[in-house]
């Protein structure tokens, strides 16, 4: 294969027109907060990479403009993105439909206290839908998020966010919500910098199949899941089975860094559904992830993860000759 793939080029106009607005035009990476609604814009895209899980590229072409208030903290951002393209042939004609994502963020920064809160509207459409229902795909996301580190107590921090969709997705009426919320704590002048952490993720799931509305979570481009979901139950790719929607995770997590080189951690992630067929099981599994890092430079750093998953009654059930899973993972990664 020698195709090249292109991940980052663009272009970056800075104080355009007035200070304080810029310009990026191009492939670029757009994260919103910490990915849960949009971040990994490549991924989900058609054809996009195998092993999705593991690759760092995020980006898609896109045009995106950035303006920092001078007398306030406030940043706001507005952005198109291309996610799929297709061409008319002469022979087929229109073979398909390009698929675009709007969207607009505002991020502000409390003065007097460390809190950031941001609030975005995102909107997946097909370019040019026609008639055929099938074709019908809209889906206006808004979502609110919150981090605060508490002064009043030393190392503890909360986290949240909420979201909602509408629109319509092949005929159906979208009512899908998601959310987090999560707090960790690290101990003060305590060898080793010991952090612990305990996070609940809810990913809505549809009530009845038979009826014009989806009431289940879309996951439109969401950026590291594993880091929700677990990776093994991220990278699964069974249907219906642990893809950020009707689901909920508990997670526990906690991390030591014995020397300044060398960081452990280690999360457990409890995986649910929410909504199932009469009779059938709720119970994902379970998920161990421990993780190894080595700092050999500040340009080079090792890692090893070790994952383990524990099937669940659900997937006893539903899967035949069903085992539980398990992946070794090391990786080098360089900064230029």
């Amino acid at each position: 294969d020698t195709d090249i793939d292109l991940d980052l080029a663009y272009i970056k106009l800075s104080d355009m027109f007035f200070p304080g607005l810029s310009a990026t035009i191009g492939r670029q990476e757009i994260i919103l907060g910490e990915g849960f609604v949009v971040g990994d814009l490549n991924g989900f895209a058609p054809g996009a990479v195998n092993a999705g899980d593991l690759s760092s590229r995020l980006s898609t072409d896109a045009l995106r403009f950035d303006y920092k208030l001078a007398t306030v903290p406030l940043t706001l951002i507005g952005f198109v993105a291309k996610i799929a393209e297709t061409y008319a042939t002469i022979t087929d004609g229109d073979v398909g439909l390009d698929q675009d994502l709007y969207g607009i963020n505002a991020n502000y920064q409390v003065p007097t206290a460390e809190v950031e809160v941001e609030g975005y509207f995102v909107s997946l459409n097909n370019a040019h839908a026609t008639k055929n229902s099938a074709n019908e795909l809209s889906i206006p996301t808004f979502g609110l998020h919150c981090v605060h580190n508490v002064a009043a107590v030393p190392g503890f921090s909360w986290k949240g966010e909420i979201a909602g969709q509408w629109g319509k997705t092949a005929g159906l009426d979208n009512k899908g919500y998601a959310g987090y919320l999560g707090a960790e704590y690290g101990f003060q002048n305590v060898a080793w910098e010991p952090k612990v952490g305990l996070t609940y993720y809810h990913f809505s799931g549809d009530n009845d199949a038979t009826d014009n509305t989806d009431n289940a979570w879309n996951p439109l481009f969401p950026d590291a899941a594993g880091d929700r979901i677990g990776t093994i139950v991220d990278a699964s790719g069974l249907a219906g089975f642990g893809q950020q929607s009707n689901m909920q995770v508990i997670k526990l997590s906690g991390s030591i860094q014995p020397t300044e080189k060398i960081s452990l951690s280690l999360d457990w992630f409890n995986d649910r559904l929410i909504k199932t067929a009469a009779g059938a099981k709720k119970e994902l599994g379970n998920e161990i992830d421990i993780n190894l890092g080595y700092a050999y430079s500040e340009d080079v750093e090792f890692a090893l993860t070790f994952g383990y998953f524990v099937r669940g009654s659900a997937i006893k059930n539903a899967v035949a000759d069903s085992a539980d899973a398990m992946q070794v993972v090391g990786s080098v990664s360089v900064t230029f």
